[in-house]
């Protein structure tokens, strides 16, 4: 699979910001999101992922997902610099926060959350530019 400039489920035209697109995130996405994720690794070459607000993600495309993240950790940690949470929300964006140290143990990549697009965006080049 590759990866799509803007109309699959990760945007790259900003690369090395890779944005995921929510309005992909129909439920069965998890197979196209695996594929475009690993294309992304095989570039081989740091990047970091911003994922705006989605809707609810369906259970069996988070497990997917998720094993997914567990099982490509070593490279994922090696290349990818940060997720970015977009969360307008100040209590959800909280919630979030206290979640991270468990998932970033999972995943090994470092997560933020932040309430726009434009603060996420200036975390990941600040995260990209200090590794």
């Amino acid at each position: 699979m590759t990866l799509s400039d803007a109309s699959g489920l990760l945007n790259t035209s900003d690369f090395p910001l890779v944005c995921l697109n929510p309005n992909q995130m129909v439920p069965g996405y998890a197979t196209n999101w695996k594929g475009e994720m690993t294309a992304l690794l095989e570039r081989g070459t740091p990047f970091a992922l911003i994922y705006p607000p989605a809707p609810e993600e369906d259970h069996e495309d988070r497990k997917e997902r998720g094993l997914w993240l567990k099982t490509n950790r070593e490279p994922l940690s090696r290349l990818c610099r940060v997720m970015i949470l977009i969360e307008p929300d100040a209590i959800r964006r909280s919630a979030l926060e206290k979640m991270f140290p468990g998932t970033e143990r999972a995943f090994g990549v470092p997560q933020m959350a932040t309430a726009t697009k434009t603060e996420a965006e200036i975390l990941a080049r600040h995260a990209l530019a200090s590794r």
